[in-house]
C-alpha cells in the first residue's frame, strides 16, 4: 500500500496552521490568561476556541489583523525544532499541560528580523516555512460557545480573496436595491431609509391604535350573565394594543374581548374578581385580579 499526500491540500491546512499559532500570540496579548480550548485546522481556513470573559472589540479584531498581516508581509522565518520538554519550558514555549508530552518535544518557533521569537509553541503538526506563504489574514467570525470560551474563525491566502468577493457582492447588491450610485453614499442612505421606517413605523401605530378605539367603541356587542360587554374582534389586530385600549375604554365594566383563534381578554369591575368569572366560564388564564388574557378554544363554544 502507498500513501499519496495531496500537496494542495497539505499546503492550505500548514498555512491555516501556522495562522492558529499566530493568531494565539496576538490573544495573548490582549486576555493575558487565556489559553487554547479547542481548534480546528482545514484548508486556508481555521476555528480556534479560547478562554475569555468577553468578546474582542472591532477595534481588537482589526488590531489583530493588522500585526499578523505584518508578520506575513515582513516574511518571518517559522522553524521546527527538536528539544527536551523541559528546555522547551524553558524557552517559554506555550504547552498544554492536561496533554502528555515525551522527554523530546517538537517546537514551533516563529522569529522576525531582529532574531526575535514573536511565537513559540509546541506542536506536532506541519508548518510553512516563511509567513510569507500565508499570504494574508482576516478574522470572518467570533462567538460564544461556552462559558469563559469564545471562537473565532478566520481565513488565509486565497480564501480571504474569495471573502472579500462576497462582501462586495453584498455591497453591490445593497447599492443597487437602495437606488444610489456608489458605495460612499450607503451609510447616508441607510441613515435617511431608517429615518423613514421609523417614522412610518410611528404613523402606522397611531394609525392602528385609532382603529382599534374605533372598533371598541363603536362595534356590536352581546352580553352574557356576569359580563356587560363580549366583543369578538379580527384576528388580524394586534392584540396587545387591543388589551391597551380595551383598559381605558371599559373601566369599570366586565367585558370580555376575543379572537377566532381563542385568544382572550377578560376585564372586570374593581369590586368583582376576574379569576373567579374565568373559574366560572371554565376557560384557562392569566394575569391580575381585574385583567386576565388567555387562550382557550371554549371560548368560541360559549360566545358563538
Amino acid at each position: 500500500m502507498k500513501l499519496i499526500v495531496e500537496q494542495c491540500q497539505r499546503y492550505a491546512k500548514m498555512r491555516a496552521h501556522t495562522a492558529t499559532h499566530l493568531l494565539h500570540t496576538e490573544l495573548a496579548k490582549i486576555f493575558t490568561t487565556t489559553k487554547q480550548a479547542g481548534s480546528l485546522v482545514d484548508e486556508d481556513y481555521l476555528r480556534f476556541d479560547f478562554n475569555a470573559d468577553r468578546l474582542l472589540s472591532s477595534e481588537e479584531i482589526h488590531e489583530i489583523e493588522k500585526n499578523i498581516n505584518q508578520m506575513i508581509y515582513g516574511a518571518y522565518v517559522v522553524e521546527v525544532k527538536e528539544t527536551s520538554y523541559d528546555e522547551a519550558i524553558k524557552m517559554w514555549a506555550k504547552a498544554f499541560f492536561e496533554d502528555k508530552y515525551g522527554d523530546t518535544v517538537r517546537v514551533v518557533r516563529v522569529f522576525n528580523h531582529s532574531n526575535e521569537i514573536v511565537s513559540i509553541e509546541l506542536c506536532g503538526w506541519t508548518h510553512v516555512t516563511n509567513t510569507k506563504d500565508l499570504g494574508c489574514f482576516a478574522i470572518i467570525g467570533q462567538e460564544a460557545v461556552a462559558s469563559g470560551v469564545k471562537r473565532i474563525t478566520a481565513v488565509v491566502w486565497p480564501k480571504v480573496a474569495m471573502r472579500l468577493h462576497e462582501v462586495q457582492d453584498i455591497l453591490d447588491t445593497t447599492v443597487e436595491k437602495l437606488w444610489i450610485k456608489t458605495h460612499t453614499q450607503l451609510a447616508d442612505k441607510l441613515d435617511k431609509t431608517l429615518k423613514e421606517y421609523d417614522d412610518m413605523k410611528a404613523n402606522l401605530e397611531v394609525l392602528e391604535t385609532n382603529m382599534i378605539k374605533q372598533i371598541l367603541t363603536w362595534s356590536d356587542f352581546s352580553s352574557w350573565k356576569d359580563l356587560d360587554k363580549i366583543f369578538l374582534v379580527p384576528l388580524a389586530l394586534n392584540f396587545k394594543n387591543v388589551a391597551f385600549q380595551a383598559k381605558w375604554i371599559f373601566d369599570n365594566q366586565n367585558v370580555l374581548i376575543y379572537t377566532s383563534e381563542w385568544g382572550f381578554l377578560l376585564l372586570t369591575k374593581k369590586w368583582i374578581s376576574a379569576k373567579d368569572l374565568a373559574t366560572k366560564l371554565g376557560i384557562k388564564w392569566w394575569g391580575t385580579d381585574t385583567m386576565l388574557q388567555g387562550r382557550d378554544e371554549k371560548i368560541l363554544k360559549l360566545f358563538k
